[in-house]
Formats: structure tokens, C-alpha cells, sequence
């Protein structure tokens, strides 16, 4: 979920600064078993039952440190829209192209490709690194040289004055460089050219991985400079797609319903904490694994419901709601046909001493809240308020299908947290028991919406203006 403003993650400091990192392994939860690389399913207690040992498999799989923090573009989210996409097809559900179809939504975004191999790195003024095997280019927004970098070794404090403003300025001018063991998922994740979203602070100067291995040896003393000239980034195109899964009504079958949520989050950051992995557990793991798992239990009953399903995990809402607003403008079924769109977002992370309620975005702008509401009830939970349910109505992947006329709000069940965009954002910190008891309870809204006569309808000042952005 994206709040109104967003804070800056990834900081450069005005030196050209050594910070060592741990490197990250994966240790999969309970239950799931691995299959050529990739988790494998396990039995439920009854076909299409939504379980909490299926909750925590499918969400304990896409916030691993496997996952690589899902960042768009990546390996790592290549890897997870397979793994939605392989499913999907497990459970029986269809590609919306039909047999042999597609199970993606494919476009484009503008991106930069990192050309590491082409940069330079020479320390002491004679020992030249090399790109790939002693050094990588993690991200470079310009071309950047320089010729009396100095290399310091990292503090355990931030040197005075050195407070989050003062960073931010220097962000333009100067480099970090931070060694990395050869197991880290950061070397892993810059190896070769790399395609980058070309961001707002796509302007700024380089971050540089040096290999622990190769530097450890060179025992460099305090006050060494180091010369470091990366090229100029590519711009290019870089190919996205949002994975759709299609189930068909009965006498509504030509309206659909959407069920969504963003599979991806922030990813891996050079930082000067150990953990460096974005996991986006809350944010967004689990609206994807209800995604998945309501699928699941939609396939597996006996009667359809009367409208068509779909059930589609969006790309890079973390850069701007990017993949909801390309699939609106580039839908593939007709706009006027979809009823209502239920998009899911940070179910996991309760209020202390609180369980199974959740809470809409923009609830005063249509009937939608009140219908969900009931529905909720029926599987005893509770519809609530919360403080910053208004503002978040743009915040997330409903905005855009709203901006296009569709009722579409964004369901959540649990608060912004301290964890919010922070590698503390872990699959331990989820309460799977409540996160399962919405989900349940997520599924009576879905069939509210999918089989009811009526479509939710606007209330008179609640129908957004059409506009492009937050």
C-alpha cells in the first residue's frame, strides 16, 4: 500500500562509505515442500477450504528471503508471478485467453539498464577492481567520476550531523559503496546488467557493492581514495505483467468481479542494517496469498456464482500503481462490464488485542462498505472504521478503476505499523489465525458480489473526477 506521502527508502551519504552486510537465507515455514526450486502445495482438510496451514504456506512462500522482496522489475518477481500463475492452473482456474492462454497482462515501464560491467573502480590509486567479479553497480541514475572518493570504514553511528535531510541533499552528489559477502542477496541480485525503474531520484549518484572477499584482503587504512566511474544508464522499456486468473459465472457470466492485490514490494536496499531484505509480509504477501487461496476455494465449490471471477495480482503498485493503471487502460474485458472491483491490501498485522474485523478505504463513497459489511457478518467479522480509511482510498490499485467509473474500494485488516516499508515487515510477525478468519469472511464478499442482483452503485458526491497520480 502506497500512503499519501511516501518517505525516501534508500539514502546516500556524502562519502563514499564501506558498510558491511549479512548475508540472507531462506528458510522455508512449515509445511511447504519444494519442488524444482519452488514450494509445492499441500493437501487441504476439503477441497476449496480456506485453512490457516494454507494461509501460512502460500504467504510464508512470497515473503520469504527467497523472494527477494518481490521488487519490481526482478528475477525474484518473475519468479513469484510463475508461481501464482502455476496456481492458479493447479487449483483448475483458466487463462482468460482460454486453453494454451495467457495467464499474464503484459506492459511496459520505463526503466534504465545498468551497464556494471562498463564501470571502474580503482583504490589506493593503483589497485583496479574488477566489475562483476571484485565489484558491482547496484544502481546508478547519471554518469558519475570521480577521482578522490574517500573510502572510510563504516561507524556504528551516523557521524554528527548526519541526520536524514542532510543525506537526502547530499543524495545527488556522491556515491556509497558497501561490501557484501559473495552470498549476499544484494551481490546475487546486481550480478550483470541490470533493468532498474527509472524513479524520481533517477538523477542521483551510484550505489556500489564491493565483494567482500575481494577487498577484506587489501587491509585498506583509513583515508584511502578511490577513483569510480560508472557510465551512463540506458534508458529502455521494461517488461512488466500482472497475472490473471479467469472463473466463470453462470446467467451473469458477461460482468465480472474482480478480486486483486499487488504481489509486489520494495525489494533488496544497501543499508546499514544487517537485514537488508524488504519482505513485505503485511504489505503486500498477504492480500496476494487471499487472492490465491479465495481462487482456491471459489474453483473447488460444486455451483458457480452468477457473475464471472477474476482474480488478478498487480506489479508495481510500489512504483506508483503502475500495473492497475495499465491493465485499466489496456483491459481485457470490457470496462462497463466489470461490477465491482474487491481489492485487498495488508490483512496480516492487527491492532493489539484485536481480531477478525477489517476495515474499507473511501467507505463513504458508495454502497459498497455496507454491503461488504453484512456479508463480513456472516462470517463474524467485523466491519470497522479506521482513522486514514479516507485518504487511502488513491493509495492503492482500487484508484485507478475508480478513476475509470467502476465501484472499486480496498479492503484491509490491520493498521499501518512501525514495519510498514521496513525489512521488519516478516512472515513472524503475521497473525495468520485472523489474517484466515477475514479471508473466510472475504469470501462471503465475493459472493455477495458475484451473485446479487444489483451492482454497487456510487453515492451522489462519491464518484472520483478522472485524474492521473496521487
Amino acid at each position: 500500500m502506497l500512503r499519501p506521502s511516501l518517505r525516501p527508502l534508500g539514502l546516500l551519504s556524502a562519502v563514499l562509505a564501506v558498510t558491511p552486510l549479512t548475508a540472507q537465507t531462506y528458510d522455508p515455514p512449515k509445511g511447504v515442500v519444494a519442488v524444482d526450486g519452488q514450494p509445492a502445495a499441500s493437501e487441504q482438510a476439503a477441497p476449496g477450504e480456506i485453512t490457516e496451514q494454507r494461509v501460512r504456506e502460500v504467504l510464508g512462500y512470497l515473503c520469504s528471503d527467497e523472494m527477494a522482496g518481490r521488487d519490481t522489475p526482478s528475477p525474484a518477481q518473475d519468479t513469484a508471478a510463475l508461481w501464482l500463475a502455476s496456481n492458479f492452473a493447479k487449483a483448475g482456474l483458466r487463462p482468460l485467453g482460454g486453453p494454451g492462454g495467457d495467464w499474464f497482462h503484459h506492459y511496459t515501464m520505463p526503466g534504465v539498464l545498468v551497464k556494471g560491467d562498463a564501470a571502474t573502480l580503482t583504490v589506493g590509486g593503483d589497485m583496479a577492481l574488477i566489475p562483476g567479479r571484485d565489484f558491482r553497480v547496484w544502481s546508478a541514475g547519471r554518469a558519475f567520476q570521480a577521482d578522490d572518493v574517500v573510502v572510510v570504514p563504516a561507524a556504528e553511528e551516523p557521524p554528527p550531523g548526519d541526520d536524514r535531510a542532510q543525506r537526502r541533499a547530499m543524495a545527488a552528489r556522491s556515491a556509497r559503496v558497501f561490501t557484501v559477502p559473495e552470498a549476499s542477496v544484494l551481490w546475487q541480485a546486481a550480478a550483470g546488467d541490470a533493468v532498474r525503474f527509472a524513479g524520481r531520484r533517477g538523477g542521483g549518484a551510484p550505489v556500489v557493492l564491493l565483494r567482500e572477499e575481494s577487498v577484506a584482503p587489501l587491509q585498506l587504512p583509513a583515508g584511502t581514495t578511490a577513483s569510480l566511474a560508472v557510465p551512463e544508464p540506458v534508458a529502455v522499456e521494461a517488461p512488466l505483467r500482472n497475472v490473471v486468473a479467469f472463473l466463470p459465472g453462470s446467467d451473469l457470466a458477461d460482468e465480472y468481479v474482480l478480486v486483486t492485490a499487488h504481489y509486489d514490494h520494495v525489494g533488496v536496499r544497501p543499508g546499514d542494517s544487517g537485514d537488508v531484505i524488504y519482505n513485505g509480509a503485511d504489505d503486500n504477501a498477504t492480500g496476494t496469498t487471499a487472492v490465491l487461496t479465495l481462487a482456491e476455494h471459489f474453483v473447488a465449490q460444486p455451483l458457480p456464482t452468477r457473475r464471472s471471477l477474476l482474480f488478478v495480482c498487480f506489479s508495481a503498485e510500489e512504483k506508483g500503481l503502475r500495473g492497475s493503471r495499465a491493465f485499466v487502460e489496456a483491459a481485457p474485458v470490457p470496462m462497463e462490464s466489470i461490477a465491482t472491483v474487491i481489492n485487498l491490501e495488508m490483512l496480516g498485522r492487527p491492532e493489539a488485542g484485536k481480531s477478525a474485523y477489517a476495515w474499507v478505504t473511501g467507505a463513504e463513497r458508495s454502497d459498497f462498505a455496507a454491503i461488504a459489511g453484512s456479508a463480513l457478518a456472516r462470517a463474524d467479522v467485523e466491519l470497522t472504521e479506521f482513522p486514514m480509511a479516507r485518504q487511502l482510498f488513491f493509495a492503492s490499485d482500487n484508484a485507478a478503476f475508480a478513476q475509470a467509473g467502476v465501484v472499486a474500494h480496498s479492503i484491509s485488516a490491520g493498521t499501518l505499523h512501525e514495519d510498514y516499508h521496513q525489512p521488519g515487515d516478516e512472515f513472524e510477525k503475521i497473525d495468520t489465525a485472523h489474517m484466515t478468519q477475514v479471508i473466510r469472511g472475504l469470501a462471503e464478499v465475493v459472493t455477495e458480489f458475484a451473485n446479487r442482483d444489483e451492482r454497487p452503485e456510487w453515492t451522489e458526491d462519491g464518484k472520483p473526477g478522472e485524474r492521473r497520480g496521487r
